[in-house]
């Protein structure tokens, strides 16, 4: 979905309080607009992430890719931790609904894993980044490892 969602989008949403909660900071907003909000509320936005419907969630969690991968989130520890939190949560509240959308989400999952410094996270208060990206796909069922031993029998110049 490229469209800001509509009322057909968040259709059921007055039926369950975060749903509600989220509808009242997010709708009719695009991603641009949330970049902003985002900054400075990212642990309270995440939240709503969890309880809006899918296809509202499919859009505006690119507004989080957006952000982590910014400029304005260097430093900003809490966004990229509840980044990789909210999908993880998202995925065992409501199956497929990260895993429909991950190819598109893998590169920012990936950033955000190999970014911790940038991010200024401490392992200690943040726990490590890469392993919480691992957490995720195994739990959405993708094998992935920088140092996948099967890379090496990967021909550049395959299509597949």
């Amino acid at each position: 979905m490229n469209k800001i969602p509509g009322n057909a989008e968040w259709a059921g949403y007055k039926d369950d309080f975060g749903a509600r909660e989220a509808h009242g900071i997010w709708f009719g907003k695009s991603l641009d607009e949330m970049q902003s909000v985002i900054s400075n509320r990212s642990i309270v936005l995440t939240t709503g992430l969890q309880f809006m419907p899918r296809p509202v969630f499919q859009f505006y969690i690119f507004a989080f890719v957006q952000y982590v991968m910014s400029e304005a989130a260097i430093g900003d520890a809490d966004a990229a931790s509840v980044f990789l939190a909210a999908l993880a949560a998202r995925e065992k509240r409501d199956p497929g609904s990260v895993a429909q959308i991950y190819a598109r989400l893998a590169s920012a999952v990936d950033f955000v894993a190999a970014s911790q410094a940038r991010f200024d996270a401490s392992h200690d208060v943040y726990g490590d980044f890469a392993e919480k990206a691992e957490m995720l796909r195994k739990l959405l069922g993708i094998v992935h490892s920088k140092l996948d031993p099967e890379d090496q029998f990967l021909d550049s110049t395959d299509d597949a």
